[in-house]
């Protein structure tokens, strides 16, 4: 008996005859990756160079492949929070290609292209042709370049940090590497798993984690069903053999990449670096911040956990009340006649459904995407304990449905993080796209398969359904051109030129513009520079390299390491110049840089103590209402110009 994934083999007489021609058929064949290809053209040619927010998270990326490039060893003269491959691949690409933005998003439109095709082959494994056209067009234009918030950032071209593509690409690996393998049986699918495994291992926890539990399912649920068909003895057999290809093809990558760091610093430094995901997680610092600061708490949703689950329940619950109603409607729908008063009432209904989708959408725009982690999580997750319950149960349909429910279980792990507080809006465009498409995949395929025993019904339901999404995704993908159509002001020259919102609307690309004009101009000598509270994005766009491990300067940064080891940095190695931002702090509670000790008190005031202010520009941003820049240079002796803080310590 084979393993293979069984496709669907119920009589297809259903479908109108036109339907199954051959010409339509490679018609279809032929116009469906073109029509996705062309999307995405599409997408990018509105979006072009308009994804990056012009100052925070993606400039920090760019800055640490610059200086990668330029020999800097991660983890030491750079400080970074995630895992180092992505980094490590990006400096590079810079060292091949050059130094530029344009550089990156070369890269990153490649690795997206390939998220795409990976996705393709995972939904074409286990639903089929219209379900990877479905995917892909739904990712072009939701995710791709979605622009939700007024921070850019949150898409897969300049993603807010680079390890959460990466570490995407590598969960899809493993998917489809165990898929493949379900399919063949060719130990070298496991092997291809397990290096995606590793791709997730060297950038970020999420992933991780989405990928062990598929991963421990699928040898968990192949070991006992060779048990039971061969005794322990075989179990341990498939057991073994599946271990050793995936183990092998996690530390063909792991060992190249820990003997990088070993060449650049020793032992101790490669096993750090090689395995700072879990190192990171288990850092005290971090621990206490989760525990005990307001931003973290919030942020992960421990500030009020009961009342953050009863909003996903009340409207989390409410989508899969409606989508059970839908089916069981679909049900009904299936046992009238193809022209009978029923059939025409429901498709009417989902017509005005597919209308109002969008708009309804609109009005509830924040509570629904806050909430729609829930009814995906929930849905991925009990489709695919029953799923595994069937696969235990089934010979003929094994491969299939466990191919399922491996799916599922890692889109239901992706959404842990976002269970009490889901920011779907913000880190959703590399959490959720598995456990949406997956939920459009229980919609729109299985739930008219199991009705394809009445009949008529199947192919039209699957097609309203479809409708429904369809009309939803071609609305937010509207959306997003015209927000990207907005941002016209340029930031930056040549390489690395991006464009951002006019400053009459949002100032802070002008800002920018102004520091990097201001450097040289009164400082042409300086070599060094530091922007608080942030700002690497200036030190990326003059070239200059900060003098500080540590890249930015916000509370929450400032909680892992603290404002003394800043300090002692800062005396160490003082920079040539320094700016100081009016930044929005609001989201961790603090008016301004310099409130207190936890927003970077102690560093203001040695700034206050060994730097002069050179230039200005607006409202002092020591202040609450301040709202402009400060450029500093070193005090030399007999300097009579006042201190920064007009208050004594």
């Amino acid at each position: 008996m084979s393993d293979a994934i069984q496709t669907d083999a119920r009589p297809t007489a259903a479908l109108p005859v036109w339907f199954q021609q051959r010409w339509l058929k490679l018609a279809l064949t032929v116009l469906e990756p073109l029509s996705v290809a062309g999307l995405m053209v599409f997408m990018l040619a509105k979006s072009w160079l308009r994804w990056s927010d012009p100052l925070i998270d993606f400039p920090r990326d760019l800055y640490i492949a610059w200086r990668l490039s330029e020999g800097d060893l991660l983890y030491q003269k750079i400080s970074n929070w995630y895992g180092p491959l992505a980094n490590l691949i990006e400096g590079a690409g810079f060292r091949i290609f050059g130094v530029g933005m344009d550089t990156m998003v070369w890269m990153n439109i490649a690795l997206t292209v390939v998220v795409l095709l990976l996705l393709r082959g995972i939904f074409g494994l286990i639903g089929n042709r219209f379900m990877v056209w479905l995917s892909s067009i739904i990712f072009v234009l939701v995710i791709m370049v979605g622009h939700y918030t007024p921070m850019a950032g949150y898409n897969f071209i300049t993603p807010y940090v680079a390890q959460s593509t990466y570490s995407f690409l590598g969960l899809l690996l493993v998917l489809w590497g165990l898929l493949k393998h379900l399919k063949s049986g060719r130990p070298i699918w496991l092997g291809v798993a397990g290096l995606g495994f590793a791709v997730a291992y060297l950038d970020k926890p999420e992933a991780v984690l989405a990928a062990l539990g598929a991963s421990g399912i699928y040898f968990l649920a192949q070991t006992v069903r060779a048990a039971r068909q061969g005794g322990p003895m075989a179990g341990w057999r498939s057991l073994r053999k599946f271990l050793g290809w995936f183990g092998g093809g996690f530390m063909g990558l792991w060992l190249v990449v820990f003997a990088y760091f070993c060449l650049k610093g020793g032992f101790a430094y490669a096993m750090r670096a090689t395995n700072f995901v879990v190192v990171f997680l288990l850092d005290d610092s971090v621990r206490h911040a989760v525990a005990t600061l307001p931003f973290f708490q919030r942020l992960i949703g421990f500030d009020a956990p009961l009342n953050n689950f009863l909003l996903q329940l009340k409207m989390g619950g409410g989508l899969v009340f409606a989508s059970a109603i839908l089916i069981a409607a679909g049900w009904a729908w299936a046992r009238a006649r193809l022209f009978g008063m029923a059939w025409w009432i429901w498709l009417l209904v989902m017509a005005g459904v597919t209308l109002a989708a969008p708009r309804l959408f609109v009005s509830m725009h924040e509570d629904f995407a806050r909430s729609f982690v829930f009814p995906v999580c929930l849905t991925a997750a009990g489709y695919s304990t029953v799923s595994l319950w069937m696969a235990w149960r089934s010979n003929t349909e094994f491969s299939r449905i466990l191919g399922l429910a491996l799916v599922g279980v890692a889109a239901s792990l992706m959404l842990v993080r976002m269970l009490l507080n889901a920011r779907f809006i913000y880190y959703g465009f590399y959490m959720m796209p598995l456990a949406l498409l997956f939920w459009f995949q229980l919609m729109v395929v299985e739930a008219p398969r199991s009705m394809a025993g009445q009949g008529l019904v199947r192919w039209p339901m699957a097609a309203v359904f479809s409708a429904v999404l369809l009309s939803l995704a071609a609305f937010l993908g509207k959306n997003n051109v015209e927000v990207y159509a907005r941002k016209t002001y340029p930031v930056g020259e040549g390489r690395d030129r991006f464009y951002t919102v006019r400053p009459e609307a949002f100032l802070v690309g002008l800002e920018v513009n102004f520091m990097v004009g201001c450097f040289h101009k009164f400082t042409p000598n300086a070599k060094t520079l530091v922007a608080f509270p942030e700002g690497i994005a200036v030190n990326y766009l003059l070239r200059v390299p900060t003098p500080l491990s540590e890249l930015e300067f916000r509370p929450v940064a400032l909680s892992y390491v603290g404002a003394q080891h800043v300090i002692e940095e800062l005396k160490a190695n003082p920079p040539d110049a320094v700016f100081l931002f009016a930044a929005d702090l609001s989201e961790s509670d603090v008016p301004y840089f310099g409130a207190d000790e936890a927003s970077g008190r102690g560093i203001v005031l040695w700034l206050n103590e060994n730097y002069s202010r050179e230039l200005y520009f607006g409202q002092s941003p020591l202040s609450i209402t301040g709202d402009g820049i400060d450029m500093l240079v070193p005090k030399i002796v007999g300097d009579k110009r006042p201190p920064l803080l007009p208050v004594a310590k």
